[in-house]
């Protein structure tokens, strides 16, 4: 079983922009598409876009994960965080999913403007196995299953607000899983 089908991170010091992810088919694997990076890693990751992927038989379809705490040694800067931006996930579908999105920001290292815009992912288990999040902000567009986390606001196809986050604070933690 693969790690991840498209991985970007862990080292992240010169950053990462500007990436376009787009008509991938991913299967048996661990997680689908992920970023990974930690405190110390420094730089940044935005604008990136993963477009019309396919997901089966995937442990977590999407993950982002602020706290990857591998280091080659001990010279690295504890005080360098990234920043985690403009993440855009369109046209994401699937079937044998467990975890459909884990994102896991921290006080230091949020995720911000975070987008999923039509979206359907078949679960192994509904009833314990849905979105993941903590520490992010964004939004949702159009259809997106299953439920998605709290703290993203709602919009309809015409992009106009149909619910906006109860958790307005990036520092409110949603536990919904």
């Amino acid at each position: 079983m693969v790690s991840a089908g498209v991985s970007i991170g862990s080292e992240m010091s010169g950053g990462v922009s500007n990436v376009l992810v787009e008509n991938v088919h991913i299967w048996d694997s661990r997680r689908g598409v992920r970023i990974k990076t930690a405190p110390g890693r420094g730089a940044y990751v935005s604008n990136i876009v993963y477009r019309n992927i396919t997901l089966e038989h995937v442990r977590v379809g999407i993950v982002i994960k602020t706290n990857y705490n591998e280091h080659p040694d001990e010279g690295f800067d504890p005080k360098a965080v990234p920043i985690i931006e403009n993440i855009s996930y369109t046209s994401i579908h699937g079937h044998a999913v467990r975890v459909p999105v884990r994102i896991q920001g921290s006080a230091e290292i949020p995720v911000k403007n975070v987008t999923f815009h039509d979206m359907s992912v078949g679960l192994v288990d509904r009833k314990h196995h849905v979105f993941q999040c903590s520490f992010v902000q964004g939004q949702v567009i159009g259809y997106v299953f299953p439920v998605p986390c709290k703290n993203l606001d709602l919009y309809n196809e015409l992009h106009e607000l149909v619910k906006q986050s109860t958790l307005q604070n990036i520092s409110d933690i949603d536990y919904s899983f």
